[in-house]
């Protein structure tokens, strides 16, 4: 092999270097953490200076915003299920609440590496000067405000009750099994998470109440 020096270097735009440190950052933190991590690490392992890291990312903490606002928060999204035209995706009363939760499971289970990433700051994050402790803190009146930006189909007697107002504590059972559920998917034996939502989905979104709405 040539020395580093003398190999032709690959060129690559803006966004395409951007999208390189932050596929290459999130392993490191899922796998290290974000405390622990350093520029110098991330740098090393894309291939370019710390100075050159920097040009992209400004800062420690400029990393952990694209990691975490940038990738993690726009990526199966409600706003992606309904793009993808998935079924229970695109009706005239709205999204299947049931159906977008199998998307999501499937997309996580795709993508391990974002869930480690959560999971890793997630935990990391509890300590109250950790740089993404309000993200978490604050976390479910996010997810809670954003999923309120898109109509859901409800079965009547649900909508007889006060409709998508009352549905806050299922909505925050099923993220809250979600999490339990990717946890145990890293541990042995070896699980489906699709298979594992399957079973969670039949306590929260039972039959006969959701048969006609997943």
């Amino acid at each position: 092999m040539p020395p580093s020096s003398s190999r032709p270097r690959v060129r690559m735009s803006a966004e395409q270097r951007r999208e390189q440190i932050v596929e290459v950052a999130t392993g490191l933190v899922a796998r290290y953490g974000f405390t622990g991590l350093s520029l110098q690490d991330v740098a090393d392992a894309v291939g370019i200076t710390q100075a050159g890291l920097l040009h992209y990312i400004g800062n420690k903490n400029g990393l952990l915003r694209l990691l975490l606002f940038d990738r993690y928060d726009k990526q199966g999204t409600p706003q992606d299920f309904l793009d993808s035209g998935a079924p229970g995706a695109i009706h005239p009363e709205g999204m299947s609440l049931p159906a977008y939760f199998r998307f999501l499971t499937a997309f996580n289970e795709a993508r391990p590496s974002l869930m480690e990433l959560y999971m890793t700051l997630g935990a990391e994050a509890t300590d109250p000067d950790h740089p993404v402790h309000d993200y978490f803190r604050t976390r479910p009146d996010a997810v809670w405000d954003y999923y309120s930006g898109f109509t859901w189909r409800l079965p009547p007697e649900i909508e007889a009750e006060g409709g998508w107002a009352t549905m806050r504590p299922l909505i925050e059972m099923a993220i809250e099994a979600m999490d339990g559920a990717q946890i145990r998917f890293f541990r042995e034996p070896a699980i489906s998470l699709v298979e594992e939502w399957a079973r969670w989905e039949a306590l929260l979104f039972p039959s006969p109440l959701w048969d006609d709405y997943r």
